[in-house]
């Protein structure tokens, strides 16, 4: 892997996959994090989409989102596992090698089980040479900090799953840059920006509504995001970093003028 690959989740624009696509190369983007709804909206396909990828000299950061995967109650265990494997089926033709897949947020979870769900996983990626990125959600029943997932993660010593350092989740719930302490460059997957106007009120719904609808480009709100990026480059870190924003306004403009706007934000903080 190159060193610091740059990306945008394609989330942030509006329009048909293979226009996000080039609108995110043409603003200068070397990866992109793509949804299965994105792959699932295209009519060419993941196959289609992986030539136009490969067209534009541009790669996948990750295949979003394989949500609430561990703990899950026996009834829906069997079932939950077989997405896992739709979405090895659609990383693979796409020629993407990492699943992104966020802590519970299900009330019901068995917090018993989370650990021998993602060994499980863990092991079935590794025979496609695939990775996990595991990411703590501010809204998670369990694991919803930096800290509480690297403390899970250094426990299970799984080779193929790493951290995501998302922002959002991070300075939502009032923390900062010192959470990066002590977790080791290698083990953070990639590294997500975004800004926010204020701290969130503390309850689930109003951080889900923020995170999903009002997110802002960096540099234009509250996140001392300097702080974070000071210390990345302290410690090293050489991994994809890049902007993650949902924003209804951003998503209703030109996705092309959005991709430039979300490539000068991030290049102001990581030239």
């Amino acid at each position: 892997m190159i060193s610091n690959p740059k990306f945008l989740n394609l989330v942030l624009l509006n329009g048909e996959p293979e226009r996000k696509l080039c609108a995110a190369r043409r603003a200068g983007f070397e990866q992109v994090e793509i949804w299965k709804e994105d792959v699932q909206a295209s009519t060419q396909g993941a196959i289609g989409l992986a030539q136009l990828a490969k067209q534009q000299q541009l790669s996948f950061t990750n295949l979003q989102v394989l949500r609430d995967f561990t703990g899950i109650p026996d009834i829906e265990r069997y079932h939950k596992r077989q997405e896992l494997y739709q979405f090895i089926q659609i990383a693979n033709k796409l020629g993407c090698d990492t699943i992104q897949a966020p802590a519970s947020t299900r009330k019901d979870c068995i917090a018993e089980r989370i650990d021998e769900d993602l060994c499980w996983m863990a092991l079935e990626l590794a025979r496609y040479n695939m990775r996990i990125m595991y990411e703590p959600m501010a809204w998670c029943s369990i694991d919803n900090t930096l800290p509480q997932a690297w403390k899970r993660l250094k426990r299970l010593k799984q080779p193929n799953i790493g951290l995501v350092v998302d922002l959002f989740h991070i300075c939502a719930l009032g923390g900062d840059e010192s959470q990066l302490d002590g977790i080791p460059v290698d083990q953070i997957y990639e590294v997500q920006l975004c800004d926010i106007a204020a701290i969130p009120a503390q309850k689930n719904e109003d951080l889900i509504f923020v995170a999903r609808h009002q997110r802002l480009l960096p540099g234009d709100g509250i996140i001392r995001i300097e702080y974070f990026i000071d210390k990345l480059k302290k410690s090293g870190y050489n991994g994809p970093i890049g902007i993650e924003v949902f924003n209804d306004l951003l998503q209703k403009q030109p996705a092309e003028i959005v991709a430039q706007q979300a490539w000068q934000a991030l290049n102001r903080y990581w030239p």
